[in-house]
């Protein structure tokens, strides 16, 4: 139950995740009714030949493992049955969040809780690991339009997420505490009780803002390190590095990511942004994620702490279809801001290398890596 801004590494791969397999019709909407699902079939198929066959990069956890561990939180297999997925988003005020994820497919309710009920008592254990005050929360059973929820309130937000299972659908959502409306709106069209739109629009825009408090503050300050003699160990077992010099070595990189955390835990407000764009072909996405800082002095240094572990980045198993998809991220520094921004290509095409590299990256990062291969 981390934050959106728990820190900058894992945010900017796993964030722009959810907008990296949109191609058409647009998955993201911001009214319930215009909500069309999204077939990962093929998208899982492309995923499966190009990290396994194509980079070897499943070879770091095991491929059987890797199968296992989803199957064991109830998640299907995509690329042999059907699973389909949209994604509802809300605009609220700053330091309030309402987004909801639908899935559409044989989700095992039950694994699927208690994956969920497990890696929420571990979010607060290692919070008290790394001595950060945080009261202890307890997942609580409600009913939404007579619907079961289970609902996992946030360690320093006036906020919950909810899991809420019905027929094939599975809504995974972060709205503010007690007021499930969005919700309660989206089983109202899943339902039939709300007509679908005819048409998703031309254009459909969202926008986040955070303030992060001192707590948050602490917690990305503290967040666990990727580069503690994990890479050392894992980097010999991939295929190849397609940059052996842009690898500043253990040692550099334990660095810039202790630096790269502590400037994010300095920022005076973060945004997120993603414009979906009908180019009648697909939907192109336009994202951006801003960091205010307080100075354009703070800014420069962001961006150039982001830039230096973007190149390092691409020292991993990436391929040159990989190094065409990072370079859709540019950094860019205006007045008292460091700015992220990507842009995607309607193109399927486009959009699935995108999500190959983000996985790459992900899978060779032993936070991500770890939630995979633990038994538990």
């Amino acid at each position: 139950m981390r934050k959106i801004l728990s820190t900058v590494l894992v945010m900017l791969f796993v964030v722009v995740s959810a907008v990296s397999v949109f191609a058409n019709p647009s998955a993201i909407v911001t009214n319930p009714a215009d909500m069309r699902f999204v077939e990962l079939t093929d998208l899982a198929r492309f995923l499966e030949e190009d990290l396994d066959l194509g980079k070897g990069v499943t070879e770091v956890i095991g491929k059987q493992v890797i199968d296992n561990r989803f199957r064991k939180a109830g998640m299907p297999d995509p690329a042999k049955e059907p699973v389909s997925y949209c994604m509802v988003v809300r605009e609220m005020p700053v330091n309030e969040l309402n987004v909801a994820f639908v899935l559409k497919g044989n989700i095992n309710t039950g694994k699927f809780l208690e994956f969920s009920d497990k890696r929420y008592y571990r979010y607060f254990a290692a919070l008290h690991k790394q001595g950060i005050e945080a009261a202890p929360k307890i997942p609580a059973n409600r009913s939404i339009k007579g619907k079961m929820t289970r609902v996992y309130p946030y360690a320093f937000r006036n906020s919950e997420a909810v899991i809420t299972s019905f027929a094939d659908y599975t809504i995974v959502a972060t709205v503010p505490a007690g007021n499930p409306t969005l919700v309660a709106e989206i089983i109202d069209v899943l339902e039939g009780k709300t007509t679908l739109s005819a048409k998703q629009p031309e254009r459909i825009s969202y926008i986040a803002s955070f303030i992060p408090s001192e707590n948050e503050r602490q917690e990305i300050r503290k967040f666990e390190g990727q580069y503690e003699g994990f890479l050392a160990k894992t980097r010999s077992r991939f295929k190849k590095l397609t940059n052996k010099r842009a690898y500043a070595g253990e040692k550099r990189m334990i660095e810039l990511e202790s630096a790269l955390k502590t400037a994010m835990s300095e920022i005076e407000r973060f945004t997120y942004s993603v414009e979906a764009i009908d180019r009648k072909d697909g939907y192109a996405y336009d994202i951006n994620m801003v960091f205010n800082c307080a100075s354009s002095q703070n800014a420069e240094k962001l961006k150039n702490l982001l830039l230096a572990w973007l190149a390092s980045s691409s020292a991993k198993a990436l391929s040159d279809q990989d190094m065409v998809s990072l370079k859709t991220n540019k950094v860019a520094v205006k007045n008292d801001s460091c700015i992220f921004m990507i842009q995607l290509g309607s193109s399927p095409a486009e959009q699935y290398q995108f999500s190959s590299m983000i996985m790459t990256l992900m899978m060779q990062d032993r936070r991500f890596n770890r939630i995979l291969s633990s038994r538990n």
